[in-house]
């Protein structure tokens, strides 16, 4: 995942707008010293290589570092370094902050993705682009490293068609007209139609839509429509969306669809992490 310098400027000035005024007052300036990040707790790292460039940002030297994906167990360090005690309180919180959220959030993907492919082991857990405003980036890095793929990065990215589009251009029948141009004009594009009406999907399909998504449809429903429409559209697309959580993704597993789509892991608790910081050995 890659991180502009800007972007891990701002993670540090977001806490440090002008001066970190307690390390003044102290006169904590230039004694060098060591900070760790530890988890008190087992679950999926997450933030290690955005807590670096943060580290050679204030000219911290990394000491030791694992990547993001890999399970921890209590007392594991994730990321160390060394350097001036200014620097080291600079970093502190806001380091801290991107691997509580980011490791929180892979590792309830970490399980939800798990559990899904316990049970079918080729369907993929997909996440929305409803994140938190202004935390898209880390979420997405939290949600990679849980295992987990995004469904859509944004409205430039894929065709997904709503009941709010078809609202607007005067129905299904509308759209019915439209989708052969708009294939036309979009050769490389796949295009999906959200809907919750069996007959429509298989409607759709049959004048060339790539794929359907399922929306606020119980498992049991989606797994007799797509038995169905797998018999006579194979190559079609199939995802499961609204309501879907680690609480009954197992339950949609079952279904036959290719993915399910949820917003839920972003909303993780944060894993404890904690913070030792010391002056460093002579």
């Amino acid at each position: 995942m890659f991180f502009t310098c800007a972007e891990i400027d701002h993670f540090i000035e977001e806490d440090m707008p002008y001066m970190d005024l307690t390390s003044h007052l102290l006169g904590l300036t230039e004694r060098p010293g060591n900070i760790s990040y530890f988890t008190r707790e087992s679950g999926v790292a997450c933030g290690t290589e955005v807590v670096e460039q943060m580290f050679r940002r204030l000219d911290i030297r990394t000491e030791e570092i694992i990547a993001s994906g890999d399970r921890i167990e209590a007392g594991r360090v994730l990321i160390s370094g060394s350097g001036s005690a200014r620097q080291l309180h600079t970093v502190w919180k806001a380091a801290q902050n991107v691997l509580d959220h980011c490791s929180g959030i892979a590792t309830k993907t970490r399980n939800m993705v798990d559990a899904v492919q316990r049970v079918n082991k080729n369907m993929m857990v997909l996440t929305t682009r409803k994140n938190f405003p202004g935390a898209k980036k880390l979420s997405i890095y939290a949600i990679l490293a849980g295992g987990a793929m995004p469904h859509r990065l944004g409205l430039s990215e894929t065709v997904l068609i709503f009941e709010q589009h078809v609202s607007m251009i005067g129905g299904y029948a509308e759209l019915k007209k439209m989708l052969p141009a708009m294939k036309k004009q979009c050769p490389e594009k796949k295009i999906l139609i959200e809907t919750n009406e069996p007959e429509l999907a298989e409607e759709f399909l049959s004048l060339g839509a790539d794929g359907i998504q399922f929306d606020k449809m119980n498992a049991k429903d989606i797994n007799h429509t797509a038995t169905s429409i797998r018999r006579h559209y194979p190559q079609s697309i199939l995802l499961a969306a609204g309501g879907i959580h680690p609480g009954n993704a197992t339950e949609y597993a079952n279904t036959g669809v290719d993915g399910l789509v949820t917003t839920s892991l972003y909303t993780a608790s944060p894993l404890d992490i904690g913070v030792k910081i010391s002056i460093k050995d002579c």
